[in-house]
């Protein structure tokens, strides 16, 4: 039998204020953690330019 696979893509945005833009490692590793926990492996993560900022786009995958 095949294996069969799913795919996730999760966009993680910083918190943007008037003067700063942040990315808060912690919530990075909770959102890592949280999708492993759910058995998702993390394929790839690409960043975006959007508005001047950065957002990141983490891929996951899961066997059926």
């Amino acid at each position: 039998m095949k294996k069969r696979f799913e795919y996730k893509t999760v966009v993680v945005k910083p918190k943007v204020s008037f003067w700063t833009v942040e990315y808060d490692p912690n919530e990075m590793d909770k959102t890592l953690n949280k999708y492993g926990n759910e058995g998702w492996e993390l394929l790839s993560v690409e960043s975006r330019e959007y508005m001047g900022t950065y957002i990141f786009h983490y891929t996951f995958k899961r066997e059926q």
